[in-house]
């Protein structure tokens, strides 16, 4: 019995290797191909596109790929007048994707809502007097479980259950929900509006505008203000003028949040009426407005609230330690010391305008960082809107890239360097070298480059105008690049599920394994946004999880999103694999691959690929590196879901689904899939010529 068992385990691990081997050769040469320059292979190339190709060309490039009939549609109305109709997005009708996007309440939620509606699960251990506002339990006789190593003991996890159970049963009982919810739907509407949109040029130069002016949904306030950002300050302005769109982002909670200027002031400010300093450092009590200062008896009681909310009693009760820690938060608008902070005025000139080397001085970042003192938020954590506050405003005179602007000028300044800003000729170069690399080509020919930036200028700024240059350029539809894009995660996605005439409800499978390809959605942490350089999405493992993703998708494993493998299978035999291999090249290649991949696809179908077709690790830790989002609600939902068995664990699952649903993670009807169907469309997927744009 012990040999037999040995025995099979020894058959098990050899197929596994085998499979392993094989995977990784196929591998390799995606690899390769991939990192190659196109023009290394520029003699193979034709000399020009034929109209097909060109109107593959065109979907993929101003879209996420075409859709059965899609190239049947563009060829009857002229690939002139489909360009035409997508600089003109108003002009399509979208409403069967604004039907879908029904169903994702956050998106037309104003921040202030969004917190209502969305709590922090700490605002409701709160509230359920479970925890201080410093974290700590309420009850001394809970175990402290922000020590380390406590949270191992089994008591410390009894508690955190019983906490978790009673958290999401509130949740449920006021209708609310976690804020892991709102980055699930911004991922979800981004995927299903690529997938299903009319307006395909909209959509995909929202997801340039947005990694062009980077934000990070896991940065604190920012869970709440994201949404807004892209629905408010992204998506109204994608082919309008750039001043307007960089005015909106600036005057955005969430950029404001995001590189901390909402807390830039002047150090000579004066807070709330003209309260000036001593020479002590110290505020002067009386002298503010009336009513206004330290010594109000309504500020005195709502700064005894906040101590009492942080664990500090009244002062019968307290210890001296308590009743100095009540005297420092007493103080503590006093404390404060006023400073300029010039995190976004540098990231406006490099990263938004004017580029790393765009001609401006460390003098300009901090002239600039004046400009924008006083643009804030009004109560970051409760209403999220964008206000201006003069009296944190550096009111003096200031000189920008040579410009004066004069003192006295309050909000205006801010809005007068938005304007040089946008106007200059490096603006002009740095923008339109951004939109010719991710339109045409990783090195963008200087020629276009210098064209569309004449247009830049010309017309003040019209995105409109300038995508206009780019597209009817004769570099745009030059053979050489042909296929010479890297689709980056979300768009290889994407562009699968179109071609495959799927569906999808955009739920957190598909999210997870854009995330798992490298470009976790609405979760890269620097300002910079995404390179749109093919070395960023081209290494060993990315291409891996790539060619997992094909073969999930094609044999429907991906929970909420199925394909039509019929697509593929039409007259072909499924009993034949070398015929669904001619028949997948076909509909998902247009015919057009090199006999370099069409060996290399027919050797990995001979010696075969496991359909793996699964997320693998769903623990909490890898939920967060998918998601590159660091967030306690999330960790506590799905640790709950991944929990030890028994009634606790099922009392968590049932709560969850009160709370989120069952729309999340349900798999929509699907046929099963014939596994060598499977594996043929998940190769041809995995293709270089499926894997460039």
């Amino acid at each position: 019995m012990k040999s037999s068992s040995i025995a099979k385990a020894s058959r098990f691990a050899k197929k596994r290797s085998v499979a392993i081997a094989v995977t990784l050769s196929v591998t390799a040469s995606l690899l390769l191909t991939a990192i190659l320059p196109v023009t290394a292979d520029s003699s193979k190339k034709p000399t020009r596109l034929t109209e097909e190709q060109k109107i593959i060309h065109l979907l993929n490039r101003i879209g996420f790929g075409p859709r059965p009939g899609d190239v049947e549609r563009v060829r009857r109305i002229g690939i002139d007048k489909y360009i035409d109709q997508q600089l003109r997005p108003e002009t399509i009708d979208d409403s069967a994707l604004q039907a879908k996007l029904a169903a994702f309440d956050s998106l037309g939620m104003p921040v202030a809502k969004l917190y209502q509606k969305y709590p922090a699960p700490q605002v409701i251990a709160r509230e359920l007097g479970l925890r201080r506002r410093n974290g700590q339990p309420a009850n001394p006789q809970t175990p402290n479980t922000t020590q380390p190593g406590a949270q191992d003991s089994d008591e410390a996890k009894e508690n955190q259950r019983e906490e978790r159970q009673k958290i999401l049963a509130y949740y449920a009982e006021k209708g609310l929900k976690p804020p892991a919810t709102l980055i699930q739907e911004l991922q979800a509407q981004k995927i299903i509006r690529a997938v299903y949109s009319e307006r395909q040029l909209q959509e995909v130069m929202s997801d340039f505008w947005f990694n062009h002016f980077n934000i990070f949904w896991g940065k604190g306030a920012d869970k709440w203000m994201t949404t807004e950002f892209e629905m408010s300050a992204i998506r109204p302005h994608t082919l309008g003028k750039f001043q307007d769109l960089l005015l909106a982002t600036a005057k955005s909670p969430a950029m404001l949040f995001y590189l901390d200027n909402f807390q830039s002031s002047s150090p000579n400010a004066t807070l709330r009426g003209n309260r000036r300093r001593g020479q002590d450092g110290q505020l002067q009590p009386g002298s503010g407005r009336p009513g206004r200062g330290l010594d109000d008896p309504r500020v005195q009681e709502r700064l005894r609230q906040r101590a009492q909310q942080r664990g500090v009693g009244g002062d019968q009760e307290m210890t001296p330690q308590q009743q100095q820690q009540r005297a420092q938060i007493l103080n503590q608008v006093g404390r404060r010391t006023p400073g300029i902070n010039e995190n976004y005025a540098r990231e406006i000139m490099e990263l938004h305008t004017l580029g790393v080397d765009g001609g401006y001085t460390q003098k300009d970042v901090q002239e600039v960082a004046r400009c924008f003192t006083g643009w804030t938020i009004q109560a970051p954590r409760q209403n999220g809107s964008f206000m201006f506050r003069q009296f944190m405003h550096d009111d003096g005179e200031k000189i920008v890239l040579g410009q004066k602007i004069p003192a006295g000028g309050g909000m205006k300044d801010g809005e007068k360097v938005i304007e040089i800003l946008s106007r200059h000729p490096n603006t002009a170069k740095f923008i339109s070298t951004k939109l010719v690399r991710r339109f045409v080509s990783d090195n963008p020919p200087k020629s276009l480059v210098d064209r569309v930036a004449a247009v830049y200028t010309k017309t003040g700024g019209d995105i409109r105008q300038v995508m206009r240059t780019i597209l009817t350029s004769q570099e745009f539809f030059a053979p050489e690049n042909h296929r010479a894009k890297i689709k980056s995660p979300f768009e290889l996605a994407s562009s699968s599920v179109r071609a495959l005439g799927g569906h999808t409800n955009g739920s957190r499978p598909i999210a997870q394994f854009i995330g798992k390809m490298g470009q976790p959605l609405y979760a890269y942490q620097a300002p910079t946004g995404y390179p749109d350089r093919a070395e960023q999405w081209v290494n060993t493992g990315a291409l891996l999880e790539r060619l997992n993703f094909g073969l999930a998708l094609g044999s429907n494993r991906v929970l909420g999103t199925t394909v039509d493998p019929k697509i593929v299978v039409a007259a072909a035999s499924s009993q034949d694999t070398r015929q669904l291999m001619d028949r997948a090249i076909k509909v998902l290649l247009n015919g057009d691959v090199s006999p370099e991949t069409r060996s290399i696809l027919e050797k990995q179908l001979k010696e075969g690929v496991p359909v793996k077709g699964e997320l693998g690790d769903l623990s909490a830790k890898a939920i967060r590196r998918t998601d590159g989002v660091e967030n306690e609600e999330l960790m506590m939902t799905q640790d709950s879901l991944k929990g030890p068995g028994g009634k606790g664990a099922r009392q968590d699952q049932r709560a969850l689904r009160d709370v989120y649903g069952r729309r999340g993670d349900r798999q929509a009807a699907a046929s099963p899939v014939d596994p060598d169907l499977a594996r043929v469309i998940g190769l041809v997927l995995g293709s270089p010529e499926f894997q460039r744009r």
